[in-house]
């Protein structure tokens, strides 16, 4: 049975949870922000075993510091700026390594590597799933193409759900700013992908 997201518990609220020792709630979370991350990682690293090595780096580092979540705050904003900011630590870190791309447009890996194409097999059929793949290649090489900034943003918003206070805070810039990366980043992408329909507007 599918529980009412009305009545399903907050991140912030299952962040305590586990901060008592719940030992489901941080389950909960990683369930809840997966795919998301997973997806934000990419961006940094197109080749997928070094993709997956870093998402997991990403949740054990949210185990290390989830009791320095500041509960006013927004936990979304918090842990993706988290993730974030240790994706490019590593690309520092490994800035003389030659297999951390920071410009690739993909990593010549077939579309099945992806956990995002294997939750689209899921959930279409045969005629939906090739137009899927097709889409989010498409989608992956126009995301690269796009200035750092205005790809984090399009990542947040769209990916991660943020609202743009939050991508403001999360980014340390004002709100109209994020605003005006997003609505840069999907000027472009609706040029290099043609498939209107599949980008959202941005809300003001």
């Amino acid at each position: 049975m599918v529980q009412d997201s009305s009545q399903a518990p907050k991140d912030e609220q299952l962040l305590s949870r586990h901060l008592q020792g719940d030992p489901k709630a941080f389950g909960e979370l990683y369930r809840r922000y997966e795919k998301g991350i997973f997806f934000l990682v990419r961006q940094f690293f197109f080749q997928p075993a070094k993709a997956e090595e870093v998402f997991q780096e990403v949740f054990m580092k949210l185990l290390e510091r989830a009791d320095r979540f500041q509960a006013e705050g927004s936990f979304k904003a918090w842990f993706w700026s988290l993730a974030r900011n240790h994706c490019i630590d590593r690309i520092r870190y490994h800035a003389r390594r030659p297999e951390i791309p920071e410009s690739a447009l993909g990593s010549g890996e077939s579309d099945d590597s992806h956990p995002l194409d294997r939750w689209a097999h899921q959930k279409a059929d045969a005629e939906e799933m090739a137009y899927d793949r097709e889409l989010t290649s498409h989608l992956q090489e126009a995301l690269a193409t796009l200035p750092p900034d205005q790809r984090e943003t399009f990542l947040l918003k769209e990916r991660g759900g943020l609202t743009f206070d939050e991508i403001a805070q999360s980014m340390k810039v004002s709100v109209n700013t994020a605003k005006s990366r997003m609505r840069y980043a999907l000027r472009s992408l609706r040029r290099a992908l043609k498939h209107k329909a599949f980008i959202k507007e941005a809300q003001t």
